[in-house]
């Protein structure tokens, strides 16, 4: 738990993913892929995401 599990990825239409680096799948919340987001929401998902796991914290999010 060491390393932040979420990251991001830019999708071909240039819109954004929040991706699970474990899973390699797009993370989730209420049931909906974490997908084609501009870069700066995936961006602020992914710390808040990432700060939560990284403290051992369930992240309301997901």
């Amino acid at each position: 738990m060491n390393e932040p599990r979420y990251g991001l990825r830019q999708e071909k239409n240039g819109t954004w993913t929040v991706l699970d680096v474990i899973t390699s799948l797009p993370a989730a919340s209420d049931g909906r892929d974490l997908t084609g987001l501009d870069r700066d929401d995936a961006k602020d998902i992914a710390d808040a995401l990432n700060r939560d796991y990284l403290a051992g914290r369930e992240s309301p999010l997901v």
